[in-house]
């Protein structure tokens, strides 16, 4: 299936779930924010997320310093 990460199309298989797809992609699990399709999807809660084909997902980083 094809999902976009921050408007990076990729391709995954159908069943993967947000924390598998972060981990295949290599961003790393702490110090980001996620949403799909616009909701919010807590950390907690990545590892049950099933994607869907044309899910949209954004990734935010947080960094320090003004």
């Amino acid at each position: 299936m094809k999902i976009k990460i921050n408007n990076k199309e990729v391709e995954a298989a159908v069943g993967t779930t947000l924390a598998e797809l972060l981990e295949q992609q290599s961003v790393p699990a702490a110090g980001i924010a996620t949403a799909v399709n616009g909701v919010v999807v807590p950390a907690s809660a990545r590892a049950s997320h099933p994607l869907a084909d044309g899910d949209s997902i954004v990734v935010i980083k947080a960094f320090y310093g003004g």
